[in-house]
């Protein structure tokens, strides 16, 4: 059981990743997540040094059920690595689905997001969303070569590269699913990531 302190961290983690993924870091004020949080504001620096240490750890926090929820859902739920391929994409679109049915946008990729605005402002964000991307990526990898090992694709790629290839597609179907306010460009990619590793679509 929580402890009422790190509840109250808890809170102020939430409200701080949920308004850096669906609006911007540099528009999210501390004033505007203690609010959310429903916590004052001394209670944010009780916790965090400051607003990136809250991103970071925001950061982390939605990695961790990120790769709980999809990639490693995924995983256990499926042995054909095709199966595993297209639910990973399936999972994200439904979260975009279910957003957008309940606050009318498509939020797109929380660590696009906050990775795309502050590459070059915050080394230590840009870091951690890099690292992100890197485990995101095994996964892909793993996916493919279990398919070429099963004789389920028709191509003989290096598999580091196809990993890269794999999360940047689903990267860009998130982009894309944003800009369009659409969760249904994502279904639209897993077609083209099982393409790019010579499945039959």
């Amino acid at each position: 059981m929580m402890r009422k302190g790190e509840k109250t961290k808890q809170r102020i983690l939430e409200a701080a990743y949920q308004m850096f993924w669906k609006g911007s870091y540099h528009s999210v004020r501390v004033d505007k997540i203690v609010e959310l949080a429903s916590v004052n504001k001394a209670s944010f620096y009780q916790y965090f040094k400051n607003k990136e240490q809250a991103a970071l750890e925001g950061i982390e926090h939605m990695f961790e059920l990120t790769k709980d929820h999809v990639f490693e859902a995924s995983l256990q739920t499926h042995q054909n690595p095709i199966d595993r391929l297209d639910d990973i994409f399936k999972r994200i679109y439904l979260t975009h689905k279910n957003l957008k049915a309940k606050e009318g946008r498509s939020p797109g990729c929380p660590f696009v997001n906050i990775g795309n605005e502050l590459a070059t402002d915050s080394e230590l964000i840009r870091t951690k969303v890099e690292n992100i991307f890197d485990e995101f990526c095994t996964y892909h990898q793993n996916i493919y070569e279990d398919a070429y090992k099963q004789g389920l694709t028709t191509t003989d790629w290096d598999s580091e590269e196809i990993g890269r290839h794999l999360q940047g597609i689903l990267n860009g179907a998130m982009i894309s699913a944003k800009v369009r306010n659409n969760p249904e460009e994502i279904l639209k990619a897993a077609k083209v990531a099982k393409a790019v590793i010579g499945v039959p679509v």
